[in-house]
Parts: C-alpha cells; sequence; structure tokens
C-alpha cells in the first residue's frame, strides 16, 4: 500500500525504526475514538498529500473537543461523535489516517521539526548533506514552511534555544538523527529507489525523537537556501550536480 500508511507499515518492520514511529491508524470512528481517549490528540492527514496538504487536528480541552485545518479557524464540540462527524465529511473522498500527536519542543511557543537531507553521492551511497529546523507560523498546526508561514534556522540555535541542550547534547543529538538518518535510508531501499530524500523528525519536550515523515519525491532544497549560512545549500546543490553528472555517464544504475 502506497503513501504515508504504506511507509508506517513497511518501517514498522524494523524494531529499531519503530520505536521512533507515533501511533498510527487508518481513520475511521473507532480509531478516532481510541486514539483521542488514550492521547487527547491527533493529527488527521492524508494518505497521499505531502507538503503538509489537507493536515487537521484534534483535541481536548477544558471537557470540549476541538478541531482546525491547518491555518483554520478553531471549531469546537461537546462530544466525540460531533467532532468526528465534522472531521468526516471532509475526508469521506480519500483514505486517511490518524495520528498522536507529538507535543513538539517549541520556540516561542511556535513548535518545531527538525529537516535531515540525506541523498546519494557521485558513487550512489546515501550521504548526510544537512540539517535544519522549521519553526511553526503564527496559528498554523503544522510546520511546513511554505504552506504554515514559518521560517528555518540551524539546528543548533533551536536545540539550544528550545531544550537547553549544551554543546554535548546537541552534538549526540545530531549525531542520532544523522544515524537514525542512515538506518531509514537504508532500509527505504527495499521499498522504491530514490537518489534524495528529506526526513522530517520531532523532538518533543521530554527530548524523545519522533519520525513524522520520509519525504521521497524531490525533497525541497530551497529549505536550506532559506538560512543565512549558505554551506549546507551549496554542498546539496554540489552534491546533486555530481551525482546526475554519474547518473549520465553511466557510472550509476538506478537500482
Amino acid at each position: 500500500m502506497p503513501g504515508k500508511l504504506g511507509l508506517h507499515l513497511f518501517y514498522s518492520k524494523d524494531p529499531h525504526i519503530r520505536a521512533y514511529l507515533p501511533p498510527t491508524a487508518v481513520l475511521n470512528r473507532d480509531s478516532f475514538y481510541r486514539l483521542m481517549r488514550r492521547y487527547k490528540s491527533v493529527y488527521i492527514k492524508p494518505n497521499m498529500s505531502h507538503m503538509g496538504k489537507g493536515i487537521m487536528k484534534a483535541w481536548s480541552i477544558d471537557k470540549e473537543y476541538r478541531f482546525v485545518k491547518v491555518k483554520g479557524d478553531v471549531k469546537s464540540f461537546r462530544n466525540l461523535k460531533s467532532a468526528y462527524n465534522t472531521i468526516q465529511k471532509q475526508t469521506s473522498k480519500d483514505l486517511y489516517i490518524v495520528q498522536k500527536t507529538i507535543h513538539l519542543a517549541k520556540i516561542k511557543t511556535r513548535p518545531f521539526d527538525i529537516r535531515v537531507m540525506m541523498m546519494r553521492n557521485s558513487q550512489n551511497n546515501w550521504q548526510y548533506t544537512g540539517m535544519l529546523a522549521k519553526v511553526a507560523g503564527r496559528s498554523s498546526v503544522i510546520t511546513n514552511v511554505n504552506r504554515g508561514g514559518g521560517y528555518v534556522i540551524p539546528i543548533e540555535h533551536a536545540l539550544d534555544t528550545s531544550l537547553r541542550l549544551t554543546h554535548e547534547q546537541q552534538h549526540r543529538t545530531i549525531k542520532d538523527l544523522i544515524d537514525l538518518s542512515h538506518r531509514i535510508c537504508h532500509r527505504f531501499n527495499r521499498y522504491k529507489y530514490s537518489s534524495q530524500i528529506g526526513i522530517d523528525f520531532g523532538i518533543d519536550q521530554h527530548h524523545k525523537i519522533w519520525i513524522i515523515e520520509v519525504n521521497f519525491d524531490y525533497p525541497s532544497h530551497d529549505l536550506f537556501n532559506k538560512l543565512k549560512d549558505k554551506k549546507m545549500y551549496r554542498k546539496i546543490k554540489s552534491l546533486r550536480n555530481m551525482y546526475l553528472k554519474a547518473l549520465q555517464a553511466g557510472k550509476i544504475r538506478r537500482k
């Protein structure tokens, strides 16, 4: 099965990677009730969309249930049934998943996630090329920069400002993210061939790392161009050009 659900099931077969995946299910009345009662907050995502398109959030607060779509108006409901009926009207045409909300670490009240860029080099091997933090826009439930109105900052700044990590803790967290990214990419080789993958990670307020999404269809290079320091952006463009030249010269074969 393709899409978010297919990838979730595929990665769940690796015990190491599975530990970083948030609880996820096909959206229906039973799964919505179950996850809402257990976690008090969930995301509802179209199975086949990317870049934050169509994402919704539902949560409970003060004996009420609330619902919002990307940057829309928040709607309130007295019970789960009413909340689900509203969601169901907007999701009935396509397959959606429901997923436990990760309570992301924040910078000045705005949550952020982390994009790690992995690319194949001229020897066709996976290589880490850079990472940054994507901070959510004002009142947005997603961290997609273009769609949610957010911004990007260096990963070290995000880890320091939000979680007060020491330099040693930052170094360890970054190493863990790179190591996990390599494992994700090598596992992805069994799914299909891709020459570049952008992996979105979350870090919650308890410093736990979560896998949010694996983007393998043209992950954005321009995110890195938004940083003041262009070093990672130039590295990404250089590595991509070397890969394409090797491919064109027949030195690389897509498996």
